[in-house]
């Protein structure tokens, strides 16, 4: 019951429905950290997938099947190319297959990006909790605890 209030707030909070906001992650999917440093590329944009709305430079590192170490090092190297890099963009990785991911602007017109996915091998990843995957996604001003809620990981 308490987890259904937290994660029906959240959703509230995020302005998406219930029915988005019980999204399906596996057991295996763990938030590694948030990282938070004004020297942090800023996002602003709409995820179309979650309904996450985010505006900020709040890191949130998500991993399914690959080690949080792995993908905390990764994303602190990685940030700087995804600033720069275009909508879809690939982002080397050794070992991963990582692309610029691609979303609504803030406003919920036009294409903006709020992170970068990585998959492990030569293919590119269709979910943040595929198997061998690590996102960083922007997620202010969501908490550990609250993104955790919202994808139903533990």
């Amino acid at each position: 019951m308490r987890v259904s209030v937290v994660v029906l707030s959240l959703a509230v909070a995020c302005s998406v429905t219930p029915a988005l906001a019980v999204a399906a992650a596996p057991s295996t999917a763990k938030v590694c950290t948030q990282l938070k440093d004004p020297s942090l590329p800023s996002a602003s944009y709409l995820s179309s997938v979650s309904g996450i709305k985010s505006k900020g430079n709040q890191w949130t590192v998500l991993a399914t099947g690959v080690d949080c170490t792995t993908a905390i090092s990764a994303a602190g190297k990685l940030l700087p190319r995804w600033k720069t890099a275009a909508l879809g963009a690939t982002l080397p990785w050794p070992g991963y297959t990582c692309f610029k991911m691609t979303d609504s602007t803030y406003a919920g017109t036009g294409a903006s990006s709020g992170g970068f996915i990585c998959h492990q091998g030569s293919g590119r990843a269709t979910s943040v909790f595929q198997a061998k995957t690590f996102a960083v996604r922007e997620t202010y001003p969501y908490s550990v605890a609250q993104v955790k809620a919202f994808f139903g990981i533990r």
